[in-house]
């Protein structure tokens, strides 16, 4: 019994510690994960104050990239998204392939739509260069033995530059077809996008008081 009693206040010593360290940890998470929230609800809340848009250049984007949490997001880009449900979502896939898409725009800058800026021809030719490109930077892997030969052959005449241009130069064309590869598997991601959002994404429209002020106005 005496031993049952110093094993389990050995095990408490080493034990409730741990235990202790993760209680405070999580208490600290869960403190920090509503902190959090509670902010972005007044970023929200400030990005939509009605006199935001007197506001300076700056400090509107600056509020739009603290509001998304990216570095990258404008205020007129953000004013757009935040008319469609899941804003969120929409914007953190926009972000990965926005130099693919051009924005439509009317006079006074405000963002109406997306489309890509790109012509398809682009990317027929960056498939083809790919192809091209990775058929010729892979011959040496297809014929390594013969390979390996000519340019054991090169350095038995010591010609180094020769070695050099017949390792460098495989080596540059699988680049190059690498660099194709990632612009095609870009205008394929933009086209997911723009499909997905054009027939998914659903666009918040004004409650019903809105309408019906608009609705005064216009007849006044």
């Amino acid at each position: 019994m005496e031993t049952l009693l110093k094993i389990g206040g050995v095990l408490a010593v080493l034990v409730v510690p741990i235990i202790l360290s993760f209680l405070n940890n999580r208490l600290a998470h869960l403190k920090h994960t509503q902190e959090s929230k509670t902010e972005a609800l007044k970023l929200a809340n400030d990005f939509e104050e009605k006199g935001l848009e007197d506001r300076s250049a700056l400090y509107k984007d600056r509020l739009a990239k603290s509001l998304f949490n990216n570095d990258v997001i404008t205020y007129h880009e953000a004013k757009f998204f935040s008319k469609y449900e899941n804003a969120d979502y929409w914007v953190k896939e926009y972000i990965k392939i926005s130099g693919m898409l051009k924005l439509d725009r009317d006079d006074d800058g405000t963002v109406t739509g997306i489309k890509r800026k790109s012509h398809w021809i682009y990317f027929i030719f960056n498939f083809i260069g790919y192809c091209a490109c990775v058929s010729i930077g892979l011959i040496p892997f297809v014929i390594m033995n013969k390979y390996i030969q000519i340019i054991t052959e090169f350095y038995g005449k010591g010609m180094p530059l020769v070695i050099f241009l017949l390792i460098a130069i495989p080596s540059l064309f699988l680049v190059v077809g690498y660099l194709c590869l990632r612009y095609t598997e870009k205008y394929a991601s933009c086209g997911i996008f723009l499909h997905d959002f054009y027939t998914v994404a659903f666009k918040i429209m004004k409650n019903a008081t809105e309408i019906n002020d608009s609705e005064v106005d216009a007849a006044a």
